[in-house]
């Protein structure tokens, strides 16, 4: 998001007019397909405009619960390692 924000603001400061969909189409086109692909498709299906504002905050959006996602998908693995571990500990104990 970075990137672009500095692409749009290098164009306005070369007097560069964007229209609000070709900003649109300029984000959404620099966005990794593996990654992206659903929230695009679910994004413009149907639509027939788009403001850039409202595709940026839903790009928020969507990476911030991807992250949370992310975050207790590790939190929860990291914890049945541990479970797994302790239980093999004291099942070793248990046969000597």
């Amino acid at each position: 998001m970075n990137d672009y924000t500095k692409l749009l603001t290098d164009l306005v400061n070369m007097d560069v007019d964007i229209e609000e969909e070709d900003k649109v189409l300029i984000l959404l086109n620099s966005l990794p397909d593996e990654e992206c692909e659903t929230f695009v498709l679910s994004l413009v299906n149907g639509k027939q405009s788009f403001s850039n504002n409202d595709v940026s905050t839903a790009l928020i959006n969507y990476e911030v619960r991807r992250k949370n996602k992310q975050s207790s998908f590790n939190g929860t693995s990291a914890k049945a390692l541990m479970v797994r571990s302790r239980g093999s500990n004291r099942k070793g104990k248990g046969e000597h």
